[in-house]
């Protein structure tokens, strides 16, 4: 072996460590604007969480109640619509008194009339998380579930029990394994996020199925529907980003789960 060839075959030890030092320094201050968003998103959820359970803590799980209360009155007496909504004459939207939800919602309000509570909350938060996870989302992907997460509604809907937590699980459901999207009919409003499912054969099986269940009282639906008055599309618009969680997670994602 010549010197030039001993020359040529000595490693660039130097250069390497050089660059080895140098790396997660670049690699940290890449990262700290997602640090620094992170902890700006963080913070907001942590005041609205304050406020939300400072000024209406008393009312936690109330929309959970009358969601009960409401499969347990179809089970005693079949009604599920209040006989004014049915008169065919305008009326006022009353919360927590008139249904506004399609007959198919009865799919998951009725179990819970034998369910334990805790499971209302526990299911839906439960598969939103093990979906987002499963995707990894990148760094900036969870900069903004945080601040999606830190949107006053999302705390709302879970304090209160309202349906926009199932609403996020059949979306992230949906991307998952394409057939728990179907169940977006239950929320008219929210029902074109039922795309991510089109694909699957089981999303169109389980929608028929659940449109077939409900039929007979369809006509009474679009009665109560017709006359109130009640902006839906608004509320959509302040319940959106929740929906919007595993969607992020998706499109930022850096490893497929698969399908199950």
């Amino acid at each position: 072996m010549t010197d030039g060839q001993a020359h040529a075959a000595v490693p660039p030890t130097r250069s390497r460590t050089v660059a080895s030092s140098v790396d997660p320094l670049d690699h940290a201050r890449g990262a700290r604007p997602q640090l620094v968003l992170l902890a700006i998103a963080l913070g907001l959820f942590a005041a609205v969480a304050a406020v939300a359970i400072t000024t209406r803590g008393h009312e936690a799980g109330i929309d959970y109640v009358f969601y009960r209360d409401v499969g347990a009155q179809w089970l005693a007496d079949g009604s599920f619509y209040a006989p004014r909504q049915l008169t065919g004459q305008p009326y006022e939207h009353l919360p927590m008194s008139d249904v506004i939800y399609p007959p198919t919602a009865l799919v998951l309000f009725v179990p819970f009339v034998f369910l334990p509570a805790i499971l209302w909350w526990i299911i839906p938060l439960a598969v939103l998380a093990f979906v987002v996870w499963g995707y990894r989302p990148s760094p900036w992907a969870w900069v903004g579930i945080a601040f999606l997460i830190a949107w006053p509604r999302t705390f709302g809907a879970v304090l209160f029990g309202n349906t926009d937590m199932w609403v996020a699980a059949f979306v992230a459901g949906g991307l998952r394994w394409g057939w728990p999207a179907a169940f977006l009919i239950i929320k008219p409003t929210f029902a074109p996020l039922a795309l991510v499912g089109i694909r699957r054969r089981s999303t169109w099986i389980v929608g028929i199925v659940l449109v077939l269940l409900t039929l007979p009282m369809l006509s009474d639906y679009i009665t109560a529907m017709r006359n109130v008055r009640f902006d839906g599309f608004a509320y959509a618009y302040v319940s959106l980003p929740f929906a919007l969680i595993p969607l992020v997670a998706y499109f930022g994602r850096t490893r497929n789960p698969g399908l199950a």
